[in-house]
Parts: C-alpha cells; structure tokens; sequence
C-alpha cells in the first residue's frame, strides 16, 4: 500500500467516534479574528473532567449519552460555553469563537500618592496564600502530557562536525519536530511525597521509548518559591510572603465568570536580574484564588541556556473555595550554536480528586515512578481512546515516519547499515589521536578497545611525558571491552611504560568482569586482578596530573611528580545494592622501590637546578622510605539512605536521595607474610552532601576524620596524604582537596586527623545586583577547606570566587581568590582556575578500579 494512502487511512480513523454506544463533539477553537488557539480547555461542566485542543486549536471529546454544558476557556478570552444533548453515537460538530477579555474598571477616584487597586487584591491573595497551599492534604489527578521540540533552525556543522539534517529529522532548511512524545499517567500525592504511575508513553523514532518518568505535577504558584526545572534555584511567586518587594502590579480590568468576579493583574519585576517572573495573574475575588495565569521568564530573570520559558495555568472550581488545575502549558525556547528550538510541554488533568483517601501502598512506597508492563506497547486504539487532546498532521506524520524508520534500523534487513554506520565511527581523525586516544567499536558493538591520548588529551592520562625521575617517557594504555551477555562485561587493561632517563620497562595488567543487574539498575558485582610492575604517585590519589607536571617542568623548571615503583600482585571485589548501600574489598602483596633522579633537563635554563629530590624532605622526617615488601587489606563500605526509584516495565533505576552520603574505609598493613614488613591500622570516616538552598542557593559539605589505631611500620605510600596542589595555577578537585597546600607537607600517621570541606555557591544571589556580574550571569561563591591533626601541623584556607563563567552551555569555569595559613609554610595567598564542580571534576586517577 502506498504510504500517502496509508496515511490518509489513518487520519481518517482518527475522525471516527473513539468507541460504539458514545457521542463525540469535535470542532475548533479560534479568536474572533479566526486565528486557532493552541491547547484552550474545554471541560464538562460541574465536572474535572475534559480536553484541550491541540496545536491546530481542533479538539473532539467523547460523551456517553445525557445532557451536557461544554465550557471553553483560553487565557485572556471570555469563557464561552455550549449545552448538547447526546443521544446515542452521533458526531456533532461545533466551533467555539472567543472574544478577547470584555474587562470592566470600577470608577475610584485616583490620587497621586494612591497605590494601584491591584495591590490590595495581591496583598489579600498572599493572605490566603498558605491556605490554599495547606488546603489540598491529598491530590489525585489522571494526567496526560505531550511534549514537543521543533527546530526553526539547525547550523550546517556543530564543533567541526556536519549535521545531517535528514537524520535529525528536518528538512534541509532545518525545519521540523526534533522530539515527540506523548504519556498517560495517574499522579498521587499526600503533600509530602508524590507517586506516578504511568499507564502508556508513546516517543516518536522510538516505539522502546520510555518518555520522561516524572514530569511536572503541578507547578504550584502557592509556593513561595516556584520550581520550573528540578533541583534549581526557582523563582519567587508572585504571591510569595515577600512579593510585594520584587514585583510592580497594575490591574488591567475585571469580569464576571460563572457569577464569580475575576481580577486580571499585570505583573513586572520590579529590577532586572531577580528571579521573578513577568505577565499577567487572574485572581478570583472573596476567595483569591488563582483562577489562572500566563508567566513568562527571560534574560532579566537569570534565564542563561534557555532563552525564554513561558508558563499558562488554567484552575476550575471544584466546589466553593477550592479551585484544581486543570491544564498547563510549558513554552520554551532555546538559540544555541545556531540550534534555534523551540518546544512545549502540555499537561492536562482530568478526574481530579481532592482530599480522598490514598492507598499507604502509593504514597509511602520508595517507588515513586513506576511504568505499567505494557506502558510502551499500547496501539493506536488506546491512544485514540484516551488522547485528551488531538495530534496535528504535522505530529501524526512525525510518529509515523520516524517509527517506520526505527524499526527498519532494528530489523535484520539494517545490519548492513549499521555496520556501515560503525565502520564510519571507527575512522579516527589525528586531531583526536592527539586529544583523545584512538577508538574502535567491533561487529555489532560488542568489544570496545581505547588507547589513551598521544600528548593533549584533557584527561592528562598522555603516551608522551616528561618527568625527572624518567626524563621522557611513552606510556601506552589499552583499554578493551567484551559484551559477554546481558548486562555482563570482560574489562582488560594493559598499560606498558619506558622511561628515556632512566632506562626502566614496565608492564602491568588489569582484567575485570562486572555483572549488571537486569532487574535493578546500578546493582552490580564486580570481579577483578592487577598483576605487574609499574610507577605509581606516593599519594594513590593521583594529585599530580602528568601532562601538568611535564608543563611545568619543561617550561618552569618545578616538577612535582614524586614516583615510586612497585611490583603488585592485587585482587579486589565491590558490590553495589542500588540502594545507597555499596562496598569493596582488597587483597594485595606488593614490593615497593625507590626511584632517584635521573635528569634535570627542562626548556628553561637556571644558575641552579631549580628541581627538589623525588622524595620530599618532609617524608623523610615521617617515616622510613626504603625498598620493602608490603601485605596489604583494604575494605570500604559506603551508604546514602533515602533511595527512591522508578520501576520500568523491565527494570528498576535508583533515582539517588536527599540523605548525606557515610563512607568508612579501612585499611590493614600485615607483617609476617610472606617478606612483609608493613603493621598498621588505619581507618577515615567521612559524610558529604549538598542542600539546596532555593533562592539562597547550594551549600556543599565534606567532612571527615580519621587516623591511625596502630603505626608500628608505616611506609610512605600508606602514609595519611593530605590531596594538595602545587600547580601552575589550576585548581585541583573541589571539595576533596587543598589548593596552596604543598604536596606531602603535611603527610602523616598521627593518631587523629580532621578535615572540612565547605562550600556556598550563591548562583545569583548578591552577584544579580552587581554591574557587570549580572549581565555576565557570573556567581559568586564562599567556601573554606580545613585539615588538623595536632598543633604542629595543620592547614587552612578561605576562599572566594566566582563560578557559571562561560557562555550559554559552556558555564563551566570558576576562578577562586584563596588565602590559606598553616604550621609549615605560614602564610600564603593566590588565585586558582578550575571547572565548576556542578559539571565535572578534574581527577587523574581511573575512579572505577585503581589508580593506574
């Protein structure tokens, strides 16, 4: 059959009545200018229940037979209403027309020093603000979403890359829907905690989609602070306790709906740059309640990667005093790199109850998304069936095409595309030889293998580097992944490494076999061995990055990279509940040698070598550093409480906690076998988090203490290092580290330690009202990092800074002005460079296994 045919069939279907034995009433809502008017809500009344239109202003909703009165609103029209009667299963059609608001003034006399009437209606809106928040102790809502992301512009290449147009899903002028997707849902929730089931999801170019598993409930203006995006600073109400301080309003008119007098407010922010919003509040006079409203955020309201975000809300009245959301409509767009998007997110409520009981099972479940089993396979029928609002063409032909196309790319028939299709990806260009290693994807996806990067890479784990301990050195690592079976992998590392100078091999090897839970996402075991020899930092936190050191050496004559080398013969296994709750364990017999000083080679020409010994001079004062044999235990447990998750129809994923996160770590040295001379007992206890603040913003803690319960025989390797930085002015990991702490001073096997890691990002707040700042979106920050384990060593540091520098998408920078006092080196102050922690951490060591 003809595709073109095909498609007409089924819009035809989409016409026809949804079930035999019910009316349906279908037409389209515009102005009285004829323009369509997008997502207006139609509703039964004295009922919740109802429909929206769609992007075309068309609707259709379906009627059992009885007596009805449809009403029609959109914000900033007059209501419009029609009774029908339906008898059996005929098709009635019927246009709604909508006037412009008809607002009334009341005459007042006016003086000059008189505030606008406007604000004694907010003032007694904010009075009834916690009532309204506290009246609804329980809320049930069926709720239907649909969501939508068009490109009105797509650039003919993005960082060096040219886009497809076709693949993306435009045409090629970079015109068309980029993101489609529709979802039915029950939301509960008892005002403290909320459950979503989720009956269907529909995601256009992916019939295996799962949509967004929680989506905005309500976004409630009753709040004092609004929270449009999930975890953010927000916005203030303009109804909030303190809105008078930062909002203007004027009252533009009022009418009379369903006997009930509405007020309409224009509201503005009083400055630029404050979290607030601009637009218009509807308010229901005697019971000041939001009847609905059309906000809008953009720049001069802190807006950084999302140009404009344009909220619409329509209540109905439930019963006296109490009025439900019925639909909301999420506006955005967003100009980036020449991607020029724009989207929406509608949400209609229907069946909303109030006040009833809930089921303990829903409310105080840890699952607070699940997915029924067949929540992606639903047919066109139900969608027809349960749809509130009607598809476009445009959206219709969307989910058509790009489901066709997925699954032909799935099918037996695409392998050759596929193939091809990775052959392409496996062509490695020098510029990401040089940065970023080589890469190649075998048949099918099923083994991976990676090198490191020749000499750039941003990880600073190169094959080319310089210290002078080796003088230059090439240090190649392989890294190769195995697909053995679902959610099982065969990880092997090799790393081999030639020092120039000092004339040394080395190898070392490293296989791992992880085992993923299907049922639970992030539920693991993992499986490995390391076996070799190889040069390792003193401090197995890597602070020291190589591509760094090689700089610094090279061109400032100051190396800081202090080595060790080692036999090591090491097994390890960790567990992960996907609860908060995880654990590791290792074995390991090592043989540990001093390495010397080879070289003083570097670009930079001085009267005086200008380069310390390999061993710093305070280290020997610790302890004895010698060649010696060390047995070795190792054991860390780690837990978060709180874990929520959501159930997938196959699957379950951790959705992470609020509670702090507790790791205890212990480490054993065991003499006597063997040649092992190592006898000690160390141990650190520490518990991190962050709190969002709202309008005050995020505050970050780390705190840990910690020691040693037996020290007879401490080597330097397992000695307590403090995480210092001694770099040519870049930061090293926030909240784990000390930026002017100078590498091994303050080395230790003390008894007991303590450390502070404390951190105020204020993301807006004082910054929004200094010149430049402001404008700039740049933030500041406070913070301080603290360590102490007796009188005769200890280390300090306060700092300020400012974070969110960059531009658009790119606000990953932070320069930070840091003073710091300590036992050793007194008093010292500068500036560091670093990436904004809320991104990414820069950290030289492989997190996932080991430190080499």
């Amino acid at each position: 059959m003809p595709i073109k045919a095909f498609i007409y069939i089924m819009l035809a279907f989409w016409c026809l009545p949804f079930w035999a034995g019910a009316g349906v009433v279908k037409g389209k809502v515009t102005g009285q200018n004829g323009e369509s008017l997008p997502y207006a809500t139609i509703y039964i009344d004295g009922t919740t229940s109802g429909v929206n239109t769609g992007a075309n202003g068309e609707f259709a909703v379906t009627l059992e037979p009885g007596l009805y009165k449809l009403i029609c609103r959109y914000v900033g029209y007059d209501q419009s209403a029609f009774n029908v009667s339906i008898t059996g299963n005929e098709v009635i059609t019927h246009n709604f027309e909508l006037h412009s608001q008809s607002l009334e003034m009341k005459e007042v006399v006016v003086n000059a020093s008189d505030e606008d009437p406007a604000y004694e209606i907010i003032r007694n809106a904010i009075r009834r603000r916690k009532f309204h928040l506290d009246q609804v102790q329980s809320f049930h809502s069926s709720i239907y979403l649909k969501g939508i992301m068009r490109s009105r512009k797509l650039p003919d290449k993005f960082m060096g890359e040219k886009i497809d147009k076709q693949d993306a899903g435009t045409d090629s002028a970079g015109k068309g829907i980029l993101y489609l997707t529709e979802e039915d849902a029950d939301y509960y929730t008892d005002g403290k905690t909320e459950h979503t089931i989720i009956h269907s999801v529909h995601e256009s170019g992916d019939p295996q989609g799962l949509g967004m598993s929680r989506f905005p409930s309500v976004i409630s203006f009753y709040e004092n602070n609004v929270q449009i995006f999930p975890n953010s600073r927000g916005f203030i109400s303009p109804i909030a306790e303190l809105a008078l301080n930062y909002y203007k309003y004027k009252l533009l008119g009022q009418f009379t709906e369903n006997g009930t007098t509405i007020y309409k407010i224009k509201v503005t922010q009083k400055r630029s740059f404050e979290p607030c919003f601009d637009g218009t509040i509807y308010i229901a006079d005697s019971e000041f309640a939001i009847h609905s409203l059309n906000m809008t955020l953009a720049k001069k309201s802190g807006m950084d990667i999302i140009d404009t975000v344009r909220l619409e809300q329509v209540y109905i009245p439930q019963q006296h005093d109490l009025w439900t959301i019925k639909s909301q409509v999420l506006y955005m767009t967003v100009n980036l790199f020449g991607f020029d998007v724009i989207g929406n997110f509608v949400t209609v409520y229907n069946h909303q109850r109030v006040n009833e009981p809930i089921p303990d099972s829903l409310v105080k479940s840890r699952v607070i998304s699940e997915y029924d089993r067949t929540a992606n396979k639903k047919d066109s029928t139900y969608w027809q069936k349960n749809r509130p609002l009607g598809l476009a063409a445009e959206e219709q032909m969307d989910f058509f095409k790009k489901d066709s196309v997925y699954r032909y790319l799935d099918s037996p028939k695409a392998k050759a595309h596929r193939d091809s299709m990775r052959i392409k990806g496996n062509k490695n260009k020098p510029l990401s030889l040089l940065m970023g290693g080589y890469h190649w994807n075998g048949p099918e996806y099923k083994d991976r293998i990676n090198t490191n990067s020749t000499f750039l890479g941003f990880s600073g784990d190169n094959i080319i580097n310089y210290n002078i301990v080796e003088g230059f050195n090439l240090a190649p690592k392989v890294y190769w992944q195995h697909f053995v079976d679902t959610g099982k992998y065969l990880h092997t590392e090799a790393a081999v490494r030639y020092g120039f100078s000092n004339t040394h091999f080395d190898a070392i090897g490293r296989m791992y076999y992880t085992v993923n839970d299907r049922k639970w996402r992030s539920r693991s075991w993992l499986y490995g061995a390391d076996v070799g020899r190889y040069v390792f930092q003193y401090d197995p936190e890597n602070p020291v990055i190589p591509i760094m050191n090689t700089a610094s050496a090279l061109f400032l004559r100051q190396n800081d990279l202090k080595l060790y080398e080692r036999n090591e013969l090491t097994g390890y296994v960790k567990r992960n509940y996907g609860n908060g709750l995880k654990w590791e364990a290792r074995l390991s017999y090592q043989q540990r040698f001093p390495l010397d000083t080879t070289t003083n080679y570097s670009f930079v020409a001085r009267p005086t070598n200008g380069f310390n010994d390999n061993l710093p001079a305070h280290l020997q004062q610790v302890t004895v550093w010698q060649q010696n044999d060390a047995a070795l235990a190792h054991f860390a447990v780690s837990y978060k409480p709180g874990y929520t998750y959501t159930q997938y129809p196959d699957y379950k994923v951790p959705n992470g906690s609020h509670y702090p996160q507790m790791t205890l770590e212990y480490d054993k040295g065991i003499s006597g076998i063997f040649n092992s001379e190592s006898n000690f007992d160390k141990w650190r206890f520490a518990i991190r988090d962050h709190k969002n603040l709202r309008l005050w913003g995020n505050f970050y803690y780390n705190l840990a203490v910690g020691g040693f319960l037996n020290n007879n025989y401490v080597s330097v390797p397992d000695l307590m290092h403090l995480y210092g930085n001694r770099g040519i002015g870049f930061a090293s990991p926030y909240m784990t580290s000390y930026q002017f702490a100078q590498y091994y001073d303050f080395s230790n096997k003390d008894r007991f330690y303590e450390e502070i890691h404390l951190e105020h990002h204020l993301n807006g707040l004082l910054s929004n009202k200094i010149p430049l700042l402001r404008q700039a979106s740049w933030y500041i920050l406070a913070g301080t990092n603290m360590f102490y384990s007796g009188p005769a060593n200890y280390y300090y540091e306060a700092f300020v800074g400012l974070d969110n520098i960059g531009w658009k998408l790119f606000r990953f920078l932070r320069i930070d002005y840091v003073y710091s006092w300590s036992s050793y080196r007194g008093i010292n102050e500068g500036v560091r460079v670093g990436i904004n922690s809320r991104f990414f951490s820069v950290s030289s060591g492989r997190e996932e296994v080991g430190e080499w």
